[in-house]
């Protein structure tokens, strides 16, 4: 128990910092110690309450939806499908190609730093990254990565993104939460254990705010990378590895 609030706390500082990489941290962390589909039903709460946080305390959450709708509409449908891979399936094969995916990602935003999307690309690249987004969620909980890359190629700054993701994922983890108890995958027990490990989420956030403060927009957009840079390593791990 130890260790899965360490692990809960460590990711819960990575969000603080970037905004996200929650689950990214937390989850491998805790499929150390229970099963993966456990784990998932565990940061349903903590991923709701954190971001619920992150985007109010930005206040900008009208604007957020009024231009993230598209994406937001079809990230149930996406997330149905991935529970349903979670609950039935073998997820590896799935969670590989995520992974190449954000791989991808990454390289292109790497590659075209100062290129930000056109109000023409973005009427259909924010669908078809809500379904990404919530196929990625059902299946890891990961559902972050789509929706990030999506934000980031909107150009918005440091405070703006870090409030667009609070909004979206909180949006996402309640998406995630009806779905897991639809499929039987979340009981009252885990749902207790989840709202049990939310103060350690907290703290981890408090602390990487601290030192988000310290961070310049350039090594900002460094970090952000990183994280989904990792995201992507970590589930290619998953998908050879288990």
């Amino acid at each position: 128990m130890l260790a899965i609030a360490g692990g809960l706390a460590a990711g819960g500082m990575v969000k603080g910092v970037t905004g996200m990489g929650l689950p990214l941290v937390a989850v491998p962390i805790m499929t150390l110690f229970v099963p993966v589909p456990v784990a998932v039903s565990v940061m349903s709460v903590p991923i709701i309450a954190s971001n619920l946080w992150q985007g109010w305390q930005g206040g900008r959450w009208r604007q957020v939806v009024r231009r993230a709708w598209p994406l937001l509409a079809v990230q149930p449908f996406g997330m149905v499908a991935g529970v349903a891979v979670l609950a039935w399936a073998e997820p590896q094969i799935v969670i590989g190609m995520l992974g190449a995916l954000t791989m991808l990602f990454v390289a292109m935003a790497h590659y075209q730093p100062d290129s930000v999307m056109s109000a023409t690309q973005e009427r259909w690249v924010a669908p078809a990254m809500g379904l990404c987004s919530g196929f990625s969620g059902g299946v890891s909980s990961f559902f972050g990565t789509p929706i990030a890359f999506y934000l980031f190629r909107l150009g918005l700054k440091k405070d703006e993104f870090v409030a667009a993701i609070g909004v979206t994922y909180a949006y996402g983890g309640i998406i995630l939460l009806i779905t897991l108890w639809a499929f039987g995958v979340l009981g009252l027990e885990l749902t207790g254990w989840s709202l049990a490990a939310t103060p350690a989420v907290f703290v981890g956030m408090w602390l990487g705010q601290q030192l988000r403060r310290k961070l310049n927009a350039d090594t900002f957009r460094t970090v952000v990378l990183v994280v989904l840079f990792i995201a992507g390593l970590n589930m290619l791990r998953r998908a050879f590895m288990g």
